[in-house]
């Protein structure tokens, strides 16, 4: 499988209160780390890194055949404001296409890197700086969604933090915003659920209040839907911020985004390595618990 991930990826360093991480110079190492987790993360689930140990023989062989798969990532970035010179052992895996647009407004400049390289890849992806994905079958799930639901069904992944201890140890932080947020943007009624046969059970996937999830992945036929329709590179900035513009609105304007419902969330997820919500979520949420499944 062929696989392109265009990465936005900033670091200002300026600003001690800042909401955003990446401009407060206390969060350096952090996003160092979410960088290094995201990049390398990629290569040992996609690459052609993988090998097993044969101890008998005092030989490694390699998993996959470099001919069967291709994995390329390009690291968008805006001018000096970049932690790359940090992450010296990562730069054979990645791509660095540098330019002098505003920081906000850099993953415009990732859709222009997957829309350069149309026809040329199995899928493309969007992905942030700190978006974890380490299941080696998410595109194979992907196919099988794709191939049963044709090219206006998008499937976004469910978005996860994780923390060791709590009343909340794993927390899916894009589950649900107010409709409104976005209504003038999807019609929910179009087609609100789907269902799919996965080994033993049926997958449910349903319409979305909030299809954020950090990332996008798009099939060739998507792809080309999405370059032609009136929502790419309108730059429009209008939900929520100008990142989660980038990496939801103009998906959201082109297809009907679907994700697989809160109990079967695992079916499609991605880590969210800089944990934002899941502590806040213990403290200033109600917790409402399932009721009990009679036996």
């Amino acid at each position: 499988m062929r696989l392109l991930f265009a990465i936005p990826h900033f670091f200002a360093g300026i600003d001690a209160d800042a909401t955003n991480r990446s401009q407060r110079p206390a969060a350096r190492q952090e996003r160092v780390q979410a960088l290094v987790a995201t990049v390398a993360t990629l290569q040992q689930t996609f690459g052609t890194g993988v090998y097993g140990l044969d101890h008998f023989r005092h030989a490694s062989w390699q998993a996959v055949a470099p001919a069967a798969r291709r994995l390329d990532i390009v690291i968008c970035t805006a001018g000096d404001r970049h932690l790359l010179d940090d992450v010296p052992l990562l730069r054979p895996y990645f791509h660095h296409r540098p330019s002098d647009v505003e920081p906000t407004m850099l993953g415009f400049e990732c859709h222009r890197v997957l829309a350069e390289a149309r026809g040329r890849y199995d899928y493309y992806a969007y992905l942030e700086d700190d978006i974890v994905l380490n299941d080696p079958l998410f595109f194979k799930k992907r196919l099988i969604f794709d191939d049963r639901f044709g090219p206006m069904a998008l499937l976004q992944p469910n978005r996860y933090e994780l923390q060791a201890a709590g009343a909340v140890q794993k927390l899916y932080v894009d589950y649900q915003l107010p409709p409104a947020r976005t209504a003038q943007y999807q019609d929910l009624s179009d087609t609100p659920r789907l269902m799919m046969p996965f080994l033993d059970e049926a997958i449910a996937f349903e319409r979305s209040t909030y299809p954020s999830a950090g990332s996008f992945f798009l099939g060739g036929e998507q792809l080309a839907r999405w370059v032609a329709s009136p929502a790419f590179l309108d730059c429009d900035v209008s939900y929520l911020s100008p990142l989660d513009s980038a990496a939801t609105l103009s998906v959201m304007k082109t297809f009907r985004i679907f994700k697989p419902v809160l109990d079967q969330a695992w079916f499609l997820e991605v880590l969210h390595v800089s944990p934002r919500w899941i502590a806040w979520a213990a403290r200033r949420t109600h917790l409402v618990p399932r009721e009990r499944v009679p036996q």
